[in-house]
């Protein structure tokens, strides 16, 4: 299945399960993540190539680009440093970390050795067990509202979930995408509220 078909096939909901086992499997590439070619500012250089890895488990390369070639997680470290409130970068950085160290405990490789495959399969296996257990999500949100420390639990699910929901937004929103993969018209004329969609029409572009 192409990425498209599956994306359009998904609904979304607010930090809450933004995916599914289908729609990943879906997605999956075989290629590991690109060495680390921009400079974060709000990860380390470190962070920032782990985040590059989790994005394109998320959005891998296949037939159009993957997460790293649109720009995804240079753009979301810069999110990071310039729009998220302080505490809630933290729990992100905190989550990545909680998630590196964890995938290192329970996968049968390590997280810098990972295949693109690999990624997306541990990606899986949490949604699997939010989906298993509605109580993990229905903590971690009224947790979510209370000031005060958090703990690994919260900050990795946090992350998990946070970072499916803004990769596929990134991703959607880059101009690369925007113009080379959906479809786009810098001059698109006047506004018609109502026109045909063929099936396999490209989705428009919001660039």
């Amino acid at each position: 299945m192409e990425r498209r078909e599956a994306l359009k096939n998904l609904g979304f909901g607010s930090m809450a399960l933004f995916t599914s086992t289908v729609f990943f499997g879906a997605l999956q590439g075989c290629s590991s993540a690109a060495e680390l070619d921009w400079k974060p500012v709000y990860l380390s250089p470190e962070e920032a190539s782990q985040l590059g890895k989790v994005c394109e488990g998320i959005m891998p390369k296949t037939s159009t680009p993957g997460a790293i070639e649109a720009g995804v997680p240079s753009h979301l470290d810069s999110a990071l440093a310039n729009i998220y409130r302080n505490r809630e970068a933290e729990y992100f950085k905190r989550g990545l970390n909680v998630f590196v160290a964890n995938f290192n405990a329970n996968q049968e490789v390590s997280f810098d050795k990972a295949t693109t495959e690999q990624m997306t399969e541990a990606i899986n296996s949490y949604f699997d067990k939010y989906e298993a257990d509605k109580d993990i999500l229905r903590n971690y949100r009224a947790e979510f509202r209370k000031e005060g420390e958090k703990d690994d639990v919260f900050v990795e699910t946090y992350f998990v979930t946070n970072v499916v929901d803004s990769t596929i937004w990134s991703y959607f929103s880059s101009e690369l995408v925007g113009k080379e993969v959906m479809a786009y018209d810098p001059i698109p004329g006047k506004y018609e509220g109502c026109i045909p969609y063929e099936p396999g029409q490209k989705a428009w572009s919001n660039v």
